[in-house]
């Protein structure tokens, strides 16, 4: 097969969009459709990506793509009725899922860097491009959000070393073959896509099996999945003293930051760890991560991404650490229903942590309801807990009433959650 067009559907995807970017910095011919256009088919459109939006259509694919020498790859929201998908099979086009794409071309690197893991990959992989990026080494990245100052989420770059988050919440973690493969953390998060805890669990010892080297944080799971292991691995241990100083970190910040100066140690043995470790002291930040969104005389507002209850226990951890003498005040967006059902009663905990709770309506991200709901958690939290409905002027103007003097208000969730800034 000599690939030529590579066809995206679902291009303004979060994860697409800088896929379709890098394959047409690398000289495929590229195209795409969605059912929306947005900003990321916009930079499409600019790069010079032909796009189709909004809507789905069989002749969106190119005329002269065919089985020989073309490939359409689709995003987690398109299924087999999609007509772009039923044109590509009958012409015996190669579809793929947006990850199995994603390992295709890394193999055009000569040096990759994979981070998979249930939390934290994106902070990691940004963290690991920053730091090759200030050592001058150009890399190549995808990055599944969006970085502080508006730098672009996927390229090519020098074409010498490729960073990238892999996904578990549909197995393609298992296609990639890197150099390095980093394991941040293993939970059952996304165990129902996928079959199950065991076709999970086995995705990762896959990805950590097809890795050359590999680095994980310890814990319970990875140790038990990656025993076997031993010889190519490394366990993280150390957390260097400059960020454990760093201001306005939370313990899971400097964990992340120390597993991404350890990786860069790894794959750059030559370049000293002083200077890694200065480059990641300049890292400015992931969009939707302990992001400062509103200060004022009276309170603070701050946005950060958790949508587990692992990471929403790091994330109040955070918040106490960092305002120890402000009344935490959490606007909290159950990320799925699936998800919202099966860690309902660790949401519980965790959640009563704070001083004040809000409950937004559930983000369903292509799921169908469920037995529990945003009213069901805010009950089983208690009197200090609030479910709300209505849109989001409705729901920002009451939590605006309830916010006090000297208040933190930490507005954490995966989903459309943003859009409460402008009422608050």
């Amino acid at each position: 097969m000599s690939l030529k067009y590579v066809h995206f559907i679902g291009c303004g995807g979060a994860g697409t969009q800088p896929l379709a970017l890098i394959f047409h910095e690398l000289g495929y011919l590229c195209s795409g459709s969605d059912l929306i256009e947005n900003n990321r088919t916009a930079a499409l459109k600019a790069a010079g990506v032909t796009v189709a939006a909004p809507g789905h259509r069989r002749e969106n694919l190119p005329a002269e793509a065919n089985a020989e020498n073309a490939l359409v790859v689709f995003s987690s929201a398109a299924t087999d009725e999609n007509p772009e998908i039923q044109e590509a099979r009958a012409r015996g086009i190669r579809t793929v899922r947006r990850g199995e794409a994603l390992a295709i071309i890394a193999e055009r690197f000569p040096v990759t860097i994979a981070v998979g893991g249930s939390h934290g990959k994106t902070s990691v992989t940004s963290s690991i491009v920053h730091i090759l990026t200030e050592l001058g080494q150009a890399p190549g990245y995808l990055i599944g959000g969006n970085l502080c100052g508006n730098a672009a989420s996927g390229t090519a770059g020098a074409g010498k070393i490729f960073v990238s988050e892999v996904d578990e919440s549909d197995s393609t973690i298992a296609c990639f073959h890197a150099s390095l493969g980093v394991v941040t953390n293993v939970e059952d998060d996304h165990s129902w896509s996928v079959g199950g805890v065991e076709n999970l669990f086995a995705s990762f010892r896959t990805f950590a099996a097809n890795a050359r080297r590999l680095l994980y944080v310890p814990g319970e799971n990875p140790d038990r999945l990656f025993q076997d292991f031993s010889a190519k691995s490394a366990r993280m241990s150390e957390i260097p003293a400059a960020f454990q100083q760093r201001a306005g970190w939370g313990g899971f910040q400097r964990e992340n930051a120390a597993t991404a100066v350890k990786a860069v140690s790894m794959i750059l043995p030559e370049i000293p760890m002083e200077k890694i470790i200065e480059a990641m002291l300049t890292f400015p930040g992931v969009e939707r991560r302990m992001t400062l969104r509103k200060q004022n005389e009276k309170y603070l507002v701050i946005e950060d991404y958790a949508h587990h209850p692992t990471e929403l226990a790091a994330s109040i951890s955070a918040f106490r650490e960092n305002y120890p003498d402000k009344r935490l005040v959490i606007v909290f967006q159950p990320h799925r229903y699936a998800r919202l059902q099966r860690y309902f009663d660790e949401f519980k905990t965790v959640l009563s942590r704070a001083d004040r709770i809000f409950i937004t309506p559930v983000f369903a991200a292509w799921t169908a309801d469920a037995p529990v709901n945003s009213h069901t958690l805010a009950e089983a939290i208690g009197e200090k807990a609030t479910a709300l409905d209505g849109d989001w002027a409705a729901i920002g103007s009451a939590v605006k009433k309830e916010l006090r003097q000297n208040d933190v208000a930490a507005v954490i969730g995966a989903g459309d959650l943003p859009e409460i800034f402008q009422y608050l």
